[in-house]
């Protein structure tokens, strides 16, 4: 498996900018990736695709700098060993509210005696078996995030970020609205709040911060503030835009 970039770019303090994948398509991961993406996000939370459709969207990255990351449904070992063994390089976990489930996310993540997660033998992050070295470098080359989502676990967040093994907190501003009854009022004072709050919390961690890109603000300005990820919309996002203005334009 190659090197993860991605976690190299973070651990170097560079910028990286990314965009989910909500389809299963291969054609559409090869297009955002030969567009110079930092990583694509394959979504199996709110996305269409399946195991079978990320290891054929991992496949048409491959050539490009483009890291594929993968946002699991749900904290589920299982599902977690799944995607692992299938090569997925960097794995998000959603709506983490404590250190607890943080450190079992780790666990799902890492073999013994580290974690607990069971070893496969030829498996595609193995090269099939034929590479006897991968158990360690996979591991090592693993990038684990979280997902903040909620009240709860902002009121948790200085916790959470304290569990070895995770390398990035992604907020995630929709829900976190949702979760005080504002959905998608992103300018409200108190959503402002909790969100500043979080950032706060993250950056005095040391840990690296991630989030999508709140409306009405650029990537250069969220990185000034010291965000380390961004993600940029999304392949249907970016088709439904593009259908947008050649109706428009008519």
């Amino acid at each position: 498996m190659p090197d993860n970039l991605l976690k190299r770019k973070l651990i170097n303090r560079e910028r990286a900018l990314g965009c989910f994948l909500l389809t299963g398509s291969p054609d559409n991961a090869e297009v955002l990736a030969h567009a110079g993406f930092d990583f694509l996000l394959i979504d199996h939370e709110h996305g269409s695709g399946s195991r079978g459709d990320a290891i054929a969207q991992m496949r048409a990255m491959n050539g490009t700098p483009t890291t594929s990351v993968l946002r699991i449904p749900s904290f589920d070992p299982g599902y977690i060993k799944r995607v692992l063994d299938a090569g997925v390089q960097c794995i998000l976990c959603p709506m983490i509210e404590s250190a607890s489930t943080a450190k079992a996310v780790v666990d799902a993540c890492w073999f013994p005696p580290r974690g607990a997660r069971g070893a496969g033998g030829a498996t595609r992050a193995s090269v099939y078996g034929y590479d006897a070295d991968a158990t360690n470098r996979v591991q090592d080359e693993l990038l684990i995030a979280v997902q903040i989502e909620s009240v709860i676990g902002i009121e948790q967040i200085e916790k959470i970020a304290a569990v070895a093994g995770i390398d990035l907190l992604l907020l995630g501003p929709r829900d976190l609205s949702a979760s005080i009854g504002k959905l998608g009022r992103f300018d409200d004072p108190e959503v402002r709040a909790i969100v500043a709050k979080a950032e706060a919390a993250i950056l005095g961690s040391g840990k690296r911060l991630g989030s999508v890109i709140y409306p009405g603000q650029t990537p250069a300005q969220m990185f000034d503030r010291g965000y380390d990820l961004l993600i940029a919309g999304s392949d249907i996002g970016f088709l439904v835009e593009g259908a947008r203005r050649a109706i428009f334009a008519a």
